[in-house]
C-alpha cells in the first residue's frame, strides 16, 4: 500500500442569505482544463463539500518548493476553477443587477477581499458577457496560499450572495363575484400593503392591485412571511375604531423566484414579485 500524507491547503466555500442554512449548494467548482491537468501531476486531491471543495496537497517536499516549481515549470501561479449553477433561478432571486449577462469573477489578489484569521471574504467582479461561458470563475493565486499559511492553520477562501428584496404584489381577480367590503392585507412587523387599486392585468381583466410599496420583502427558500386576505366591516358606524374583519383567504401565497417584474417608471430598475390570485 502507497503511503500518503494529504494536507490541507486550502477550502472554498460559498454562501447565500436566501437558503435556510445559508449554505449555496448550487454552485460548483470545476479545474479549468490547465488547473486539472497541475492538479493531477503534481498530487493534489479535491473533495467536495455541499457547498465548495477542500484541497489537499500530497507532497514531500514544502509547499512552498512544490508551487514555485508548478509555477516555473507550468507558467502559471495560480489555480483557476470555473464555477457552474445548477439554480436556473439563481440570479432572479440573488441580488444582483437585474439586467446583467456576464460571468461572476473573483480573485485572491482583489484588493477589496477582506481577511479575518484566515477566513478571506471574496470580493465580487461582474463581467459583462453576451454570451458567457460559465456562470463564474475563481484564481486563486499561489502568493497568497502561502502567505496565508503563515497566519492561519486553516485558509478558507469564502464567497457571499445576498438574497434580493422585490415590492411584494397582490393581484385579486374577482371572477366570483366574492363579497369584498373594505378589502386588506394584514400587517405583520411594520409591513403595510397599499390599495387596494383597480387595474387592468395583461389578460384584459379588471383586478385588485395591493402592493408593498416602498417596502422591499427578501425573498426566501422557506416563507418567512405570510398574510391574509381580509375585509373590514365598521360594527358601529359612530365609532371608527370598532370594526370586525373577516378573513377571505388565509396564507396569501408568497413569490414565485422565477417570476421577477421591473416597477416601471422607476429609474434604478426596481424588482417586484407578482402573484395573481383568482377568487
Amino acid at each position: 500500500m502507497t503511503n500518503t500524507n494529504y494536507i490541507k491547503i486550502f477550502g472554498t466555500a460559498a454562501y447565500h442569505t436566501f437558503f435556510d442554512n445559508g449554505k449555496c449548494n448550487c454552485l460548483h467548482f470545476i479545474p479549468n482544463h490547465k488547473t486539472d491537468k497541475t492538479l493531477k501531476k503534481f498530487g493534489f486531491r479535491i473533495n467536495p463539500i455541499s457547498n465548495g471543495f477542500n484541497l489537499y496537497s500530497n507532497t514531500t517536499s514544502s509547499l512552498s518548493d512544490l508551487l514555485d516549481y508548478i509555477s516555473k515549470t507550468t507558467q502559471q501561479d495560480y489555480f483557476e476553477f470555473d464555477i457552474k449553477c445548477s439554480n436556473p433561478n439563481f440570479i432572479l432571486f440573488t441580488a444582483i443587477p437585474v439586467n446583467w449577462i456576464g460571468a461572476i469573477n473573483y480573485s485572491s489578489q482583489d484588493p477589496k477581499n477582506q481577511n479575518n484569521n484566515g477566513t478571506i471574504t471574496l470580493s465580487q467582479t461582474l463581467e459583462t458577457e453576451i454570451m458567457p461561458s460559465h456562470f463564474g470563475h475563481l484564481k486563486i493565486y499561489f502568493a497568497d496560499i502561502l502567505k496565508e499559511q503563515n497566519n492561519a492553520s486553516d485558509i478558507l477562501f469564502k464567497i457571499n450572495f445576498t438574497a434580493r428584496a422585490t415590492q411584494w404584489q397582490y393581484y385579486f381577480i374577482n371572477k366570483n363575484a366574492v363579497p369584498l367590503n373594505n378589502p386588506s392585507i394584514t400587517e405583520k412587523e411594520n409591513i403595510q400593503f397599499d390599495g387596494p387599486q383597480t387595474v387592468t392585468i395583461q389578460t384584459g381583466e379588471s383586478a385588485l392591485l395591493f402592493t408593498s410599496d416602498k417596502t422591499f420583502i427578501t425573498l426566501s427558500e422557506k416563507p418567512k412571511y405570510k398574510f391574509d386576505l381580509i375585509t373590514k366591516s365598521a360594527s358601529n358606524s359612530s365609532s371608527q375604531n370598532n370594526t370586525k374583519s373577516k378573513v377571505i383567504i388565509k396564507g396569501l401565497p408568497v413569490p414565485d423566484v422565477s417570476r421577477i417584474g421591473i416597477i416601471e417608471n422607476n429609474d434604478q430598475n426596481q424588482v417586484a414579485s407578482p402573484m395573481y390570485i383568482y377568487l
